[in-house]
């Protein structure tokens, strides 16, 4: 098995990590900027490098990894499809339902393998989750609630590409971070999203840009004056289709929280939960029995998720079967369509809006 990446970013690194460690050579990396591929080259020992596209369309190329800001992955999924090359594509796969759709329907019509990463789903503890939940042992889901809070994008904060609609949306804490949360509340609970409601909050519009870094206007730093209008932080009310509520509060900007996300999902008999800071541990309970604690003491952490993914990615590709235990277009066409209605409802009032027939 060979590979090619597409971009030389943190994800890139993530991917190339991985690649080694299931080994998977890596023939060729393609970025935006001639140095920085030669630099990703030099540090992972990739014999091709540049800025063609065209150089992972070498016929030892079995897959490409899209590791490039979400306005690109259309346009380069459907270009590496056409020539037959298997797919692993970075979240969210698209922003628009209408495209996600399109690019699903053309995953399984190509015969190729196309994933995304959603990572999350391969902790041990939320393997087992999925397994307890799936069991019916717990009865009918009633609430699923949580947040995630990371604390990349609290001042002073680098002005990065998520910052640039034109590359990153018009969202960022829904689209980049929420995609996880609500890929993972999906496949946990097997459940449909149907409505949502969401309000945004964007607490410092007017910034100051110092040295690549933000600072709030008016807080003592001389700088570029510079605007934002993505989210910092979105509260988000779900609707699923068995009638089950939903919660999820998203923030970038929450000092001390490096990767938190937890998730709870309460059934008619008993309730699970998990926090991916403390990933090996998993919450069971049921009334008058108070809390047990599974602990997986030979546990996986964040970068085995993606080696897991990736094994199973690899593992149908060299099977030749589309099927496999991975996060498929078509469930990416899912989180596309609930992020949008979640940015519908944000810019009209926290309205209840429709998820439409592509939901969770």
């Amino acid at each position: 098995m060979k590979a090619a990446i597409i971009g030389a970013g943190f994800s890139g690194r993530v991917h190339a990590a991985a690649l080694a460690a299931c080994g998977v050579q890596v023939g060729a990396v393609v970025t935006a900027h001639a140095d920085s591929a030669q630099r990703f080259a030099r540090q992972w020992n990739i014999p091709v490098y540049g800025t063609d596209l065209a150089l992972a369309l070498a016929p030892d190329i079995d897959a490409v990894h899209i590791c490039t800001p979400p306005s690109t992955h259309g346009q380069m999924v459907r270009y590496f499809l056409e020539h037959g090359k298997h797919v692993l594509c970075e979240k969210p796969l698209c922003f628009d339902p209408a495209e996600a759709v399109a690019l699903a329907d053309l995953a399984e019509h190509s015969g190729r393998v196309c994933a995304l990463t959603f990572n999350v789903r391969y902790h041990m503890a939320c393997q087992k989750a999925k397994e307890i939940l799936d069991s019916g042992r717990m009865g009918r889901v009633l609430l699923v609630h949580g947040n995630y809070l990371q604390e990349f994008n609290a001042f002073p904060a680098p002005l990065d590409w998520r910052y640039d609609e034109k590359l990153a949306g018009s969202m960022r804490a829904v689209s980049e971070i929420g995609s996880h949360w609500l890929d993972l509340a999906g496949w946990l609970t097997g459940l449909r999203a149907t409505a949502v409601s969401a309000v945004f909050g964007c607490f410092h519009e007017d910034r100051v840009l110092k040295d690549g870094l933000m600072y709030p206007a008016g807080g003592g730093v001389e700088g570029q004056p510079i605007q934002i209008h993505t989210e910092d932080a979105a509260a988000v009310t779900i609707r699923y289709e068995n009638g089950a509520l939903g919660n999820v509060l998203l923030s970038e900007i929450s000092p001390g929280r490096g990767n938190r996300l937890t998730l709870e999902v309460t059934c008619q008999y008993g309730s699970l939960w998990w926090n991916e800071e403390d990933n090996n541990l998993l919450h069971t309970a049921r009334k008058g029995e108070g809390v047990n604690t599974q602990v997986f003491s030979f546990g996986n952490g964040f970068d085995d998720t993606f080696i897991t993914l990736l094994k199973n990615v690899y593992a149908a590709i060299a099977a030749g079967r589309q099927t496999g235990d991975y996060p498929t277009f078509r469930q990416g066409a899912a989180i596309a369509a609930a992020c949008s209605a979640i940015y519908e409802s944000a810019k009209h009032g926290s309205a209840w809006t429709d998820v439409g027939e592509v939901g969770l």
